[in-house]
């Protein structure tokens, strides 16, 4: 399995809280780059205020599309070192040496961990793949070879 991270970035730099800021650049074509990403995903890779935010708002969530049933559907590796149970359904916590549990996961057979960033999952996905999605709503390519650092 390989890593592959999608970031919203700003051209101004701003990368926390995309929900905050992306909305009004959200348009079809991102959205059917993020239906095509997760399809290609055999899972997701969550930090602890990802999963917090996902949880509470995605079992409730329907869509003609079947987005929504994809996300609760799918294998969730948490890297939350104080949950002891995940509620969310497929999902399960990363505990003890997260970088050493992501190698583990990217030595799997399989398409696609879809890492759902943050900073703290930074330094345990070194390797993965990297796509930025600029404020305007388009992505850009997937990008081969080394790692894009943003």
């Amino acid at each position: 399995m390989r890593v592959v991270a999608t970031e919203y970035l700003s051209l101004d730099g701003v990368f926390e809280e995309p929900g905050k800021w992306s909305g009004p650049f959200f348009n079809d074509e991102a959205g059917q780059f993020k239906w095509g990403e997760l399809r290609a995903s055999d899972a997701l890779l969550l930090g602890r205020k990802t999963y917090e935010s996902f949880a509470a708002a995605w079992p409730s969530m329907t869509d003609d599309a079947g987005f929504a049933d994809r996300m609760n559907s799918m294998p969730k590796d948490v890297a939350w070192s104080t949950l002891d149970c995940c509620d969310w359904s497929g999902s399960q916590p990363l505990t003890g040496d997260v970088a050493e549990k992501v190698r583990a996961l990217k030595k799997e057979p399989g398409r696609d961990l879809l890492l759902r960033k943050r900073p703290a999952l930074q330094h345990a996905e070194a390797g993965g793949h990297h796509r930025l999605v600029p404020a305007h709503g388009a992505p850009d390519p997937p990008r081969q070879g080394p790692s894009i650092v943003c």
